[in-house]
């Protein structure tokens, strides 16, 4: 049982009616009082540093489930500073998991309409208005809000306690154990715990004791400012979110609970960069920023009620390691980004889902303590990849007027309006979906998505009617789908030949199926659709139980000049469900496979990709006819193409050992001509 270990003044109330036994080992008097040196035995197995949104959902989970858990926090209470506002439906599913939904359904606003983006004079520039029939939405609740449903449910659990007005000193871990001092008021506490988690922030105490350094940039020329003000908005016709452009008075206004109450978020230009914290502004900034909203707002704006100023300077940066030994970042402590579009709060609340599962799993069902280093990798690839460009290329979307931004935006925009670009639309209606490591019902809507689907022929079928259904019948059926309107962006047909690699494993397939499509979210949906269950949906053309893999591109090498007509696919098998190549070995291998093929002329082209699979692939392929199929054998896949047979058998010979890493990697290896049944290159 972990043990505490402080002076104190007096063995108050509190400490005796604690679920604590209490031992006084010595005492000593000073200034006429008398001090006790106790030793408290406790038993949280874990420790949170930090009560914010982050920090409370964490301890939530795992006190939901019988671990003791100690929150510290520095402040006297909930902060209650204008911060985030905005839940998006991939975190309510956290919520309700969770059992704590409804409540925060009861405490802020549900919201459905969509969203829009104005210029300063509000004339809406381009929108996302979601179907009647659409299940999602959001909720908008001010995070001091938030957080006092989280505590409140916390505190209902029994196994936690919250202690405000404490501070991290310093920590120091052991074997299986982390020792940590904090300091309050009355006195310094010695701890241990078995598993320590920062949430407390991006001036992060605890990350500064892992020596952890937080890598990016920050936005040095721009004071952010977020104001909570009431005002009759929805009355005046406008969404919940609001997106408003321009070069000087840009800003996102966003509803942040019931009734009157909204926030915007805006930026000052600086004369001087800096990066130190400001903790006020001076009338002259207010007053920029109330003459600011007034324009941008329609009706009688005098009625407008300032409530609260909060200044902050913001970053683009993550932490170079979410994990050090027992100690784990998660939330701001780990990332920080700029506020537009309300990705940063939303990728804090899924690291606490993943973190939160990952502990149980260690904690109640004896799982490898591996599941952490995979939270950590997850996690930091996730915010590098997506919640940092995307939060940044929303930001610069509002205000940039550099020419590739200017671009980007009309581009942005263009698609927008053209409702049939449903990739975009996505991508800016559901970001959060691509954010989630956790859920089993929602589905990547920022990455492009290649699909392989083994191809074998039925038993009994004569082999000109496998073909014929094959490469004429479906194919005939795709192309018709493209020329409908179809989301498919290319489909490739790869023969399975004789041939194969020293140290692969050919398969006993005959083609392979490469479909590529906008994102994983639209593939899903695509099963769903009509037309396509009535044609393609239905044609059986192959053996059933397919294998295969859902992938997102990592890396790509190419010689557009040059033609390819052998193609080789390489599927790098797991060895069990949690077998994962770590980033770091993606990044390796991507710059030594490319520099090899950038060194041989009859390389084609080169891809790299990371296998995407929804875990729960009974849920994704349900009612299709890939539900019995094989989808998580492989955790990459290479692709080279050549420019004829003879090429590919020398590079495969010649460089075999790089390959398989001299015989240390299971790869299952496909050598074969490609047939293009649609181009990537044609909309």
């Amino acid at each position: 049982m972990p043990l505490i270990y402080t002076w104190v003044s007096q063995i108050s109330s509190s400490l005796l009616q604690a679920p604590v036994d209490i031992q006084e080992l010595d005492q000593f008097q000073e200034y006429g009082k008398t001090y006790f040196y106790i030793q408290l035995l406790y038993d949280p197995v874990v420790v949170v540093v930090g009560a914010g949104p982050v920090g409370l959902f964490t301890a939530l989970l795992l006190a939901q489930k019988g671990i003791k858990v100690i929150v510290y926090e520095t402040g006297s209470g909930i902060d209650q500073s204008p911060r985030a506002v905005v839940y998006f439906p991939a975190v309510l599913e956290e919520f309700s998991k969770a059992g704590i939904l409804e409540a925060v359904i009861a405490a802020g606003e549900k919201r459905c309409e969509g969203v829009d983006w104005r210029d300063r004079d509000g004339k809406v520039i381009a929108g996302i208005d979601p179907p009647l029939e659409d299940p999602h939405y959001v909720v908008v609740l001010a995070q001091p809000e938030f957080c006092e449903v989280i505590l409140d449910a916390l505190v209902k659990t029994g196994n936690a306690e919250v202690h405000f007005n404490h501070r991290l000193q310093t920590l120091q871990q052991g074997d299986g154990f982390v020792e940590y001092h904090v300091e309050s008021r009355e006195s310094t506490l010695t701890g241990k715990c078995q598993y320590l988690v920062g949430a407390d922030g991006g001036r992060s105490t605890v990350r500064r004791n892992l020596g952890i350094e937080l890598e990016g940039y920050t936005w040095k020329d721009l004071l952010f400012v977020a104001v909570n003000f009431k005002y009759g908005l929805s009355e005046l016709g406008w969404k919940a979110g609001n997106f408003i452009v321009d070069p000087e008075d840009w800003g996102v206004i966003v509803k942040r609970g019931k009734g009157r109450s909204w926030r915007i978020a805006t930026g000052i230009r600086r004369a001087g960069a800096s990066t130190d914290r400001i903790n006020a502004l001076d009338e002259a900034t207010i007053s920029v920023i109330k003459k600011r909203l007034c324009h941008m707002l329609p009706g009688d704006t005098s009625q407008i009620e300032y409530e609260a100023f909060a200044p902050y300077v913001v970053h683009q940066r993550c932490a170079s390691s979410y994990i050090q030994g027992h100690v784990i970042l998660a939330g701001d402590a780990a990332h920080l980004n700029n506020p537009t579009g309300g990705l940063g709060l939303t990728t804090g609340l899924l690291d606490a889902a993943h973190l939160g599962r990952s502990l149980l799993q260690i904690l109640n069902e004896g799982a490898s303590p591996e599941l952490l280093q995979s939270y950590a990798e997850t996690r930091r690839r996730i915010f590098r990849e997506i919640t940092d460009p995307m939060s940044t290329a929303n930001l610069l979307r509002l205000h940039s007027q550099k020419p590739e931004d200017i671009k980007k935006r009309e581009e942005f925009f263009k698609n927008l309006r053209d409702r049939k670009d449903m990739a975009t639309i996505l991508m800016a209606g559901l970001p959060d979906f691509a954010l989630t490591s956790t859920s089993e019902t929602k589905f990547d809507t920022y990455h492009e998505v290649t699909w392989f689907i083994s191809v074998t022929k039925p038993d009994g079928w004569p082999t000109e009617k496998f073909i014929h259904e094959y490469k004429s019948v479906h194919a005939g059926m795709t192309r018709q789908a493209k020329e409908g309107g179809s989301p498919l962006r290319a489909y490739i047909q790869i023969s399975n030949s004789k041939q194969t690699m020293k140290g692969g494993v050919r398969p006993e397939w005959d083609y392979v199926t490469r479909l590529t499509f906008p994102n994983l979210f639209i593939v899903h949906s695509s099963f769903q659709d009509p037309g396509y269950r009535a044609t393609a949906g239905a044609h059986i053309f192959c053996r059933l139980g397919q294998e295969g893999c859902l992938a997102r591109q990592v890396a790509k090498f190419s010689r557009s000049e040059k033609t390819s007509n052998t193609s080789v696919l390489m599927f790098h098998n797991r060895n069990e469900a949690n077998d994962e190549y770590s980033q770091e070995w993606f990044e390796k291998r991507a710059d030594g496979m490319t520099s090899i093929a950038d060194g041989d002329e009859n390389v084609v082209e080169y891809v790299l990709w990371r296998d995407i699979a929804p875990k729960n692939s009974d849920y994704f392929f349900r009612d299709t006819q890939f539900s019995g199929g094989s989808w998580h054998n492989y955790k990459a896949v290479e692709g080279f193409d050549f420019v004829d047979e003879d090429a590919a058998a020398a590079f495969l010979d010649c460089h075999r050992d790089e390959i398989t890493e001299r015989s240390t990697l299971q790869i299952t290896v496909v050598i074969g001509e490609p047939d293009h049944i649609i181009r990537s290159d044609v909309s």
